[in-house]
């Protein structure tokens, strides 16, 4: 009978053992997942360029899919500001907020969940100088479905700032290019 409570206490204590490093192993494998999924990410703050090329790939998704919002955030100081063309014909100033929900009313409105886009740097022309920078960012913004769209050129300009080690977005400007208003030549 002792001979038998020894070997379930025993088993007992293996199984706790085996129990605890079922959820250190578990945790374990987590953190490192984690941190592989994020390493690449932290490097997009580290340049002004990184962080400007690293926006548009933030923005982009395939059909069915969106892009992390929070990740998508992460590239901005809280108090940033954006002048943006919602139409042809009308200029609007947003904050973060508002860029955000502008991004997602245009998703819903234009089926973009299901067509999905890219928004892919055609040419970046950018001066640094300290810790600030500015850049100018041509664009193309497409549609994924059909495959043949053809996209939309545009210009962004970008202030950007360096704080507490990494590269920040203070504003965005944008303007589409049309025949009527052409790229300047030096952004050709």
């Amino acid at each position: 009978m002792k001979i038998m409570q020894q070997n379930r206490r025993s088993s007992m204590r293996i199984r706790k053992i085996m129990l605890l490093v079922w959820i250190s192993l578990f945790f374990t494998v987590s953190l490192i997942s984690m941190t592989n999924e994020n390493s690449g990410k932290e490097e997009v703050f580290l340049d002004p360029e990184s962080l400007v090329r690293g926006l548009y790939d933030s923005v982009t998704f395939e059909p069915g899919t969106l892009p992390d919002w929070d990740y998508v955030r992460s590239f901005f100081i809280p108090e940033a500001i954006f002048g943006v063309r919602k139409s042809r014909t009308l200029m609007e100033v947003l904050d973060l907020d508002g860029f955000v929900d502008w991004w997602l009313e245009d998703v819903e409105k234009h089926k973009l969940k299901e067509r999905g886009l890219e928004e892919s740097v055609e040419k970046i022309k950018m001066t640094v100088y300290g810790n600030i920078a500015h850049c100018f960012v041509v664009y193309k913004v497409r549609i994924l479905t059909p495959a043949d769209a053809p996209g939309q050129l545009g210009l962004d300009s970008f202030g950007l700032m360096k704080k507490d080690a990494r590269w920040w977005i203070v504003s965005i400007t944008n303007d589409i290019i049309t025949p009527q208003n052409p790229l300047p030549e030096d952004l050709r």
